[in-house]
């Protein structure tokens, strides 16, 4: 005998009586040839009726139900829909345009298969709940289309749901496969192509809703995302990424039938430059992953509005023939971040960038001479530079470009002795310049080792933020004298965002901030009061 689940108020707590849906019937009939004899015809009556009240009863206990959720709801049930609607829609986590397609949703976890939608949780909590949810499109304009549970009706059957609920508002479509480390999900091949397909031309049916398109998937699922054919693109946002380190790309690229989208932004990993079909006029974003260096240059040609432009590796073709080292200017890049894994050919050598406000780059891949000779050829006025791996003496040099001196955030990983004794150098002449006298936000990556110059930081510029992350556990042995310790309270006491971000050797798990730590070691009854 099965019985329907107890249900408990949330509010009052009382628990109402289950009820018995189903009961024992006897075999067949065997007494009568042809039929059921009398007193079995009698109990088939019965049961019809029984049923009848069974659900009249059922009914009438909804409708009770219903009284006591409306009861119970202060708020979203005698709202007006329109802004019981919008309120739910307000509960929604912000979308972020992540670097992994996987994640675009906010609304799925893949490694836990019982974890409910936040929508869905929404329309489960009573019928009028139930009913604003699934009539609020945008509760349903983020759609997750994951190939890896693709054997799954169910999931196809849910995709189709959450697609119809978008009603026509923009979306943001993401299609990813994710094999685990169980290699449960299935191979996608052609041979299985009904089990994947129809998510695929779920996707393809609304190309032109799409405002936000993210994928991750194998190259053979790359020739079938074609679009609807309609020759219209409100894409904003293009996200073609894959799996590994290494410098790999896929013959496959991207296009749609008769529409050319016009992004703002561009993502991309393993799809060749010339493969992605698209407008670059508008493109205001780019962060890429393996290039060739002519490929580099020609982005920056095809896209006059460019902002931001992230790199991560720069490479040498075996035919590849770049032009001399000259001037290929760029009037409106603003962002510039380069880790360069090969050393053949510098990209700054290339480049001038009169707007260019923020600088990445690894020291390694790029003398200081070609940094020095690229910020004087673009007479651009940094105010934010990040330094990766190492500089070595030659940071002094770059630090007092003239192109500098308006530095407000500077974030450096290197040799922390460095960079304190160029902060700090004392100068012969009053009126001679100081390092970085504008910069108010210093990070640094490094080692612990002498940390009595950091509060002298402080003294003769608007230094408000300062970050240490230190690159190896420290031991708990007082590595910071107390002289320093009671300066950098003092400094915090006046407002300043001081952090030493770091884990001791005793300790296991995430680094935390150890600066609460050192001060409580030389004032511990200061810090108790």
């Amino acid at each position: 005998m099965s019985t329907t689940q107890s249900q408990c108020c949330s509010t009052c707590g009382s628990r109402p009586d289950s009820y018995a849906t189903d009961l024992p019937k006897p075999g067949s009939c065997k007494l009568v040839q042809g039929g059921s004899c009398a007193l079995c015809r009698e109990l088939e009556d019965f049961d019809i009726g029984y049923q009848a009240i069974l659900q009249d009863l059922a009914e009438q206990r909804r409708n009770i139900l219903q009284r006591i959720n409306e009861r119970h709801d202060p708020f979203i049930q005698r709202f007006p829909f329109e802004i019981a609607s919008q309120v739910f829609a307000l509960c929604l986590p912000q979308q972020v345009f992540d670097s992994d397609p996987a994640a675009l949703s906010l609304f799925w976890d893949d490694s836990k298969d019982s974890i409910t939608p936040f929508n869905i949780v929404l329309g489960s909590i009573c019928q009028s709940w139930r009913r604003i949810a699934w009539s609020t499109p945008n509760l349903w304009s983020t759609l997750p289309i994951r190939l890896h549970r693709c054997d799954k009706q169910t999931q196809v059957d849910l995709t189709l749901e959450w697609f119809g609920r978008s009603s026509h508002i923009p979306l943001d479509v993401t299609v990813a496969y994710r094999l685990d480390s169980m290699k449960t999900a299935p191979v996608l091949t052609e041979e299985n192509i009904g089990l994947w397909k129809p998510l695929i031309d779920i996707a393809n049916g609304c190309s032109s809703r799409w405002k936000t398109f993210a994928m991750d998937v194998p190259e053979l699922v790359h020739s079938y995302v074609v679009g609807n054919g309609e020759p219209i693109s409100i894409l904003e946002h293009l996200k073609l990424v894959g799996p590994g380190f290494f410098f790999e790309r896929l013959p496959a690229g991207f296009s749609l039938t008769n529409a050319l989208p016009m992004p703002s932004e561009l993502v991309s990993s393993i799809v060749p430059l010339r493969l992605i079909d698209i407008g670059w006029s508008k493109l205001t974003t780019v962060r890429i992953k393996d290039l060739y260096m002519n490929e580099c240059l020609v982005l920056l040609k095809r896209a006059p509005r460019l902002i931001t432009f992230a790199i991560i590796g720069i490479h040498h073709g075996r035919d590849e023939v770049l032009p001399a080292p000259g001037p290929t200017a760029h009037n409106t890049l603003e962002c510039l971040d380069i880790f360069e894994l090969e050393e053949r050919h510098q990209l700054l050598n290339f480049l001038i960038l009169p707007s260019l406000m923020d600088l990445s780059y690894n020291s390694d891949c790029n003398s200081f001479e070609d940094v020095l000779a690229f910020l004087q050829r673009s007479g651009c006025r940094l105010m934010e530079l990040r330094i990766e791996v190492y500089a070595g003496d030659n940071f002094s040099e770059i630090t007092m470009a003239s192109s500098l001196q308006a530095l407000e955030n500077l974030e450096y990983h290197g040799d922390l002795d460095v960079c304190l004794h160029c902060l700090n150098k004392p100068t012969n002449r009053d009126d001679a310049p100081i390092f970085l006298p504008n910069m108010h936000k210093l990070a640094i990556w490094d080692k612990p080792r002498n940390w009595s110059g950091l509060a002298d930081l402080f003294q003769s510029r608007p230094l408000g933020t300062l970050s240490i992350h230190l690159t190896y556990r420290i031991d708990e042995t007082a590595w910071v004298d107390k002289e320093s310790a009671l300066r950098f309270q003092d400094l915090i006491e006046k407002g300043h965002d001081i952090t030493i971000m770091g884990l001791l050797k005793s300790e296991n798990g995430k680094e935390r901030d150890l600066l609460p730590w050192i001060i409580e070691v030389w004032t511990p009854t200061k810090t108790a009061v």
